[in-house]
């Protein structure tokens, strides 16, 4: 892509015109900004279609359930699934996981069972499992990572055996972007009768996915990793298991029949979408899908942001004192890094001083960090929205920073 086409896509995000001070986004991994036509199909939703679904037969109530289940449509064909009724719409990726745990300990895991989750996820796809295993008296076994962060298949097979019933595993690290050959893994635990759950939160940005050709059995994501609103998450998940598995929350919508002596839930995904949905929200999904499509999401915004993300390994390989964590034969829009003598909150707040807005911690990923043997870090998140522009001028701040540390600890 041109500069010039990269400055027309970044003219569709109101944020990058309003916030007048200087102001580099690189904190992606954590929440993407929003496209004017995501905010304006919210804001439409509520000035001329706000209504209720599934709870009233007149217009404008038909309408908005049209529109909804037009959007859960709509992210079926983003994903490949077979059927919308695979796709239920949730909060968040954390409630998409917790709720397939606890369904799943209701129907399919047992006393006596295990499940292997990896060090290298997120705490929303680790402490729900663990919570689970404790809570059912079944075994949580934790597949180790190398010291650079990497996840090794084998490490994972090596827990398998007979009673591993769920391995749950992230499509790309949110803390250093490793990503596991999913393909492979997947079809490696069917082989052995495992189920698998994908939290594709960051790969969701950052790759086309099919989950018919992953073959997993679960899959979850946030909307506002993918340019559409916060509130609004997905779970994916193949139609006979969420037919076998018991609701997550209970409530007004979700069942058939509910007169106090018989409850019959209902069979497609509104058996997990009890209570009043974030109707806005999936309707801001639709829109950043559709966003994402225009501009050639598959082809032109991945390749752009991949080369982005080559240029910036490439400028901070250059500065002294600064050390890459993670793999180093992945490109990745994820760059984490430490740099001597100047602690993760320090760099933080000095590239905050120039405008540049990057995360500083342990990136909900406690496991991983205590195997990389580190409390903090650093870590910068690029998309499509950034430019070699801002790669050179974070890469100058970080130089200049090297400089003074090693100036003022000599």
């Amino acid at each position: 892509m041109t500069d010039e086409q990269i400055r027309k896509i970044r003219d569709e995000f109101p944020i990058f015109g309003n916030i007048k001070q200087p102001f580099i986004y690189m904190d992606n991994a954590a929440t993407t900004q929003k496209p004017k036509s995501v905010l304006e199909r919210v804001n439409h939703f509520y000035c001329f279609e706000n209504a209720n679904i599934h709870r009233g037969l007149y217009p404008l109530s038909t309408s908005a359930c049209n529109a909804f289940e037009g959007a859960r449509e709509t992210v079926r064909s983003w994903i490949d699934a077979e059927k919308p009724e695979e796709i239920v719409f949730t909060k968040s990726s954390t409630e998409a996981v917790n709720l397939t745990a606890t369904a799943l300990f209701e129907t399919t895991i047992q006393a006596g069972d295990n499940v292997i989750v990896t060090e290298m996820e997120h705490s929303s796809n680790y402490f729900p499992w663990k919570h689970q295993c404790a809570k059912n008296g079944c075994e949580f076994r934790t597949a180790l990572a190398e010291e650079t962060g990497e996840i090794r298949e084998e490490s994972i097979f090596k827990l398998a055996d007979d009673r591993t019933k769920l391995i749950a595993v992230t499509g790309m690290s949110n803390a250093i972007g490793f990503m596991p050959d999913l393909k492979s893994l997947i079809c490696r635990a069917h082989e052995k009768g495992i189920l698998v759950f994908v939290d594709a939160t960051q790969l969701i940005a950052h790759r086309r996915l099919s989950v018919k050709e992953l073959s997993c059995d679960f899959l979850c994501f946030s909307g506002h990793k993918l340019y559409a609103p916060m509130g609004i998450g997905v779970l994916y998940g193949r139609e006979t298991l969420l037919t076998e598995m018991s609701p997550f929350l209970y409530g007004g919508d979700m069942v058939e029949i509910g007169d106090g002596r018989e409850i019959l839930f209902r069979e497609d995904p509104g058996k997990y979408e009890a209570g009043t949905q974030n109707i806005a929200g999936a309707l801001g999904l639709e829109a950043a899908i559709h966003f994402l499509e225009e501009h050639q999401f598959e082809t032109e915004l991945l390749s752009y942001e991949k080369k982005l993300s080559s240029y910036l390994n490439e400028r901070l390989s250059e500065i002294p004192g600064l050390t890459r964590n993670g793999p180093s034969n992945q490109v990745s829009s994820i760059y984490n890094f430490t740099m001597k003598n100047c602690g993760a909150y320090d760099v933080g707040i000095f590239l905050a001083t120039s405008g540049i807005a990057v995360r500083s911690g342990a990136h909900c990923a406690y496991p991983l960090m205590q195997r990389m043997k580190q409390e903090s870090n650093v870590r910068i998140s690029l998309s499509f929205c950034n430019t070699e522009e801002e790669v050179d001028l974070v890469a100058d701040r970080l130089r200049y920073l090297s400089g003074t540390v090693y100036l003022k600890n000599r």
